[in-house]
């Protein structure tokens, strides 16, 4: 017959694995005998988020400086005992992993041996702690505004320890931060100086003005509680979008171009020179060719003038030429009267 391990049992198992891994540096100096136990035996439990280890949710008790035998307990806020280890080997800034019910006030009590005096005693704050960034894009050129998708910070009890969340660049500068926030925030907005390159931006977790940190299975070491993502002024695109506004007031150009050409070209004698347009641009050609359309008629006007001028000082050129020739026609007849008449005139004479 086969029992199923308890969560102590669970967590004594990874507490021993935790120590037994992070102590083989530190039992090379242990295993010397005296400098064992020149050492002041003691344990440190720092405030941090759950982290993970070996998939399951941890927190991790250390530096730990013990000797072989002694007795470590792990209780809760309500002095519960969560984990409980005896010391395996002689350890020197040694850690062990422990598994947490949840978020909440924990503490760590070195004794001598179980049920002996107590040695050395620490307490932490175990939150529970999430933070989520997107990639974000803006079609301004410029980025003032950050939005961070989710960040929360669970202590256990009333969720009403304050956090900031602080935006970073990727050399660690800081661009903006989030101030006094409490339990979980969605869509928190962070004022930042104005991004206008493509950048990698990381939201932090801070409580008490320093990052809070988790242990991270893969990075085997703690890390920060945060999020990265890409923020893009989309300088690319907003350039493209100049480049299509341009497009469009080119074709709108040799629209009116042609509508004008055809204007010009009716202008003669057509009387739709003035159409109506919806656009004021088109309208105002249309006026253009109205007038431009009145200055042809004036002038062909003119030019018909001239011509008629021309006809008529050829017709007076003509009509005068005409006269100056029956003048010399004119002359002879009245000679040959006067030359008659005297002829008949002395013909009455000599009868």
């Amino acid at each position: 017959m086969t029992t199923k391990p308890t969560t102590l049992e669970k967590g004594r198992a990874v507490m021993l694995a935790g120590l037994m891994v992070l102590s083989v540096i530190a039992m090379s100096v242990a295993f010397a005998g005296g400098a064992a136990a020149a050492t002041e035996d003691s344990v440190t439990f720092n405030d941090q988020a759950i982290g993970v280890y070996n998939d399951s949710d941890t927190m991790v008790v250390g530096p730990i400086y013990a000797q072989k035998g002694q007795y470590l307990e792990v209780t809760d806020e309500s002095g519960e005992v969560v984990d409980k280890t005896v010391i395996p080997v002689n350890a020197t800034d040694a850690a062990i992993f422990a598994t947490p019910d949840g978020p909440g006030e924990y503490t760590a009590t070195l004794y001598s041996e179980e049920g002996g005096d107590e040695i050395d005693d620490d307490d932490a704050m175990i939150y529970d702690a999430t933070i989520e960034l997107s990639d974000q894009k803006s079609a301004k050129g410029t980025l003032e505004q950050v939005t961070v998708d989710t960040a929360s910070l669970l202590d256990g009890d009333d969720n009403d320890t304050e956090f900031d969340v602080v935006l970073t660049d990727a050399d660690g500068n800081e661009l903006g931060r989030a101030t006094e926030l409490t339990g979980t925030n969605e869509d928190i907005t962070i004022d930042t100086s104005k991004i206008t390159a493509q950048t990698e931006v990381t939201a932090t977790i801070f409580v008490d003005d320093e990052p809070l940190q988790a242990y991270d299975e893969d990075a085997g070491n703690f890390v920060p509680v945060s999020d990265s993502a890409t923020v893009d002024p989309d300088m690319k695109n907003k350039h493209d979008e100049k480049g299509d506004d341009t497009k469009h007031d080119k074709k709108k150009g040799d629209n009116d171009y042609t509508e004008k050409g055809e204007k010009d070209k009716s202008a003669g004698g057509d009387s739709t020179n003035g159409h109506d347009s919806t656009d004021s641009g088109v309208s105002n050609d249309a006026s253009t060719d109205q007038d431009t359309s009145a200055e042809t008629n004036q002038d062909q006007n003119v030019d018909q003038s001239n011509d008629q001028d021309a006809n008529n000082d050829q017709d007076e050129d003509a009509s005068q030429s005409n006269s100056g020739d029956s003048m010399p026609g004119f002359g002879v007849g009245v000679a040959l009267v006067a030359l008659l008449g005297a002829a008949m005139l002395a013909f009455r004479q000599q009868n």
